[in-house]
């Protein structure tokens, strides 16, 4: 029993402690809202009183559910730094519940990676919740649900627990997109993202069913053995299908070209801070099953066509952005892209853990500091309307009233674009030398030429931030300290870190063995 309960240290205390925080946010609430009750109780409607009495406190009032998200908040972020912890120290390596859950070195690290990527998430979003006043905790409980999903994924072995955890995570985002009802648009996603998901989950579901009728097995290990050592089983076409639906279930979750059309509407509609985490977390939880146990029954059947979905996600992001005038459904294209780029160490039958991983993180650290960039209160044509960069030509001109931000800008898109003396370079650059040492010639022609007409687009923000000549003016204000702190520790390890990249190697070297 004692040994169970070590084995289990860090979900057990992601489960508890979340109920515990569950339970408290309710109280904070509550008690809030009988402050607002005897306030109003207080005075007489009648009375002239009650009206100067509301008009001076009535931002006090409306700033408490502010405070009380803000405090939430900062317990969220203790929470995943607590849970990165006892992930990276779990004491041994165990197989859980008869095989549905291997903790080993790669499930722990990168366990503690997801957690402490989402305190950076949680960081960023705290300040643009001070801006624009969003009050929404059901956000960041299901946020961490979520990542309780996750963290579960990456431990997977077996096929029934990964589409538990894998609909646990797609469950929380859902709502999580769609908690903004004012807005059409967000609803819109909320809605695409339910009906897609739910589409590709009844194909999951068909895929695990056959792989179990012809194979009587749902462990991963298992399967991998029956495909290595069994003749007839490379032949079995029920076998293959239900193996290619399964697969084509998971890249639709990554948005894999030509799976992607879910990504561009729900990346708009979402609210930004919600974007930022359906376009990061996901994706190493995924990833991380992938090369964790699905891999090494993936590359015995349909590895080939992994170069194709790979293919299509590099040209369709590079050309689908060149008409895109909103930076978010800009930035989604990019992402199409940069998958196409993460899928290209999985196109053989040696995995590239280290390439991928290591693009990965540089992608995820680009990410932050595109986001928070994003996330700044915006004048448009006038001081009354407060808005965020939504279009490509809002950021015209900035550099004259804001350059650090112009400037943080051009380093950014440098990154995206994986062009030198950026650390965005180093994540290509991995990504090349694996597949050319692995003789992945064609996908590495098309990579080449995504990334030259992605670059493209990419400087054309550089262009409209220092040479466009706006019609009407805007104004970008100055970032909170905790945004801009965050901001200034994205910049210094994406200038920094393509001089100073062996710790960066050798950790995803350590992880990859």
């Amino acid at each position: 029993m004692t040994s169970w309960l070590i084995y289990w240290a860090p979900d057990l205390f992601m489960l508890c402690s979340l109920l515990i925080l569950r339970v408290y946010g309710l109280v904070i609430n509550s008690s809030l809202q009988k402050q607002k009750i005897v306030f109003f109780d207080t005075f007489s409607v009648k009375s002239l009183t009650f009206y100067n009495a509301l008009e001076k406190n009535q931002s006090a009032i409306t700033d408490n559910p502010i405070q009380s998200q803000l405090h939430m908040n900062s317990l969220f972020v203790g929470w995943c730094l607590s849970a990165a912890y006892l992930c990276l120290y779990t004491p041994f390596n165990i197989v859980h519940w008869s095989g549905l859950f291997q903790i080993d070195s790669l499930s722990s690290s990168l366990s503690s990676i997801l957690f402490i990527y989402a305190a950076f998430c949680f960081i960023l979003i705290r300040g643009w919740q001070i801006q624009a006043k969003i009050v929404h905790e059901e956000a960041l409980w299901l946020c961490c649900l979520a990542l309780l999903g996750q963290r579960l994924l990456l431990c997977c072995t077996d096929l029934m627990s990964m589409y538990i955890c894998l609909e646990l995570q797609s469950f929380c985002f859902i709502v999580i997109c769609s908690l903004n009802y004012g807005s059409l648009y967000s609803v819109e996603a909320g809605r695409k993202l339910f009906l897609r998901s739910a589409f590709s989950s009844c194909l999951m579901l068909l895929g695990i069913g056959f792989i179990y009728f012809s194979t009587g097995q749902t462990n991963c290990a298992h399967i991998q053995e029956l495909l290595s050592f069994s003749e007839t089983r490379s032949g079995d076409i029920v076998l293959w299908m239900g193996i290619w639906l399964v697969s084509r279930s998971l890249l639709w979750k990554l948005a894999a070209a030509p799976l992607h059309m879910w990504a561009a509407d729900v990346y708009e509609g979402a609210q930004s801070h919600v974007t930022l985490l359906l376009s990061t977390l996901p994706k190493l939880a995924v990833l991380g099953f992938w090369l964790h146990s699905w891999h090494s029954i993936c590359v015995h059947t349909w590895n080939n066509a992994l170069c194709v979905f790979s293919a299509m996600s590099l040209l369709i992001g590079a050309f689908g952005a060149f008409t895109q005038p909103r930076l978010k459904r800009m930035l989604a294209y990019s992402s199409i892209a940069h998958m196409g780029f993460l899928l290209m160490p999985l196109c053989s039958t040696v995995q590239g853990t280290s390439a991928l991983l290591t693009h990965l993180l540089l992608y995820w650290v680009t990410s932050l500091l595109i986001w928070a960039l994003i996330m700044t209160r915006f004048w448009r044509h006038q001081p009354a309307q407060m808005h965020m960069p939504q279009f490509i030509w809002d950021l015209s001109v900035n550099w004259k009233t804001m350059p650090a931000y112009s400037f943080l800008w051009a380093v950014a898109m440098m990154s995206l674009a994986g062009l030198p003396p950026v650390a965005g370079f180093l994540g290509k650059l991995a990504l090349f030398s694996w597949s050319l040492n692995h003789g992945i010639y064609t996908l590495i022609g098309i990579a080449l030429r995504s990334t030259l007409v992605s670059s493209v687009y990419y400087i054309r923000i550089v262009r409209v931030l220092y040479l466009d000549q706006p019609s009407n003016w805007s104004h970008i204000m100055p970032l909170n300290n905790t945004t801009a702190f965050l901001v200034t520790v994205n910049m210094g390890i994406l200038r920094i870190l393509l001089w100073y990249s062996t710790p960066l190697t050798v950790y995803t070297q350590l992880l990859s063995l």
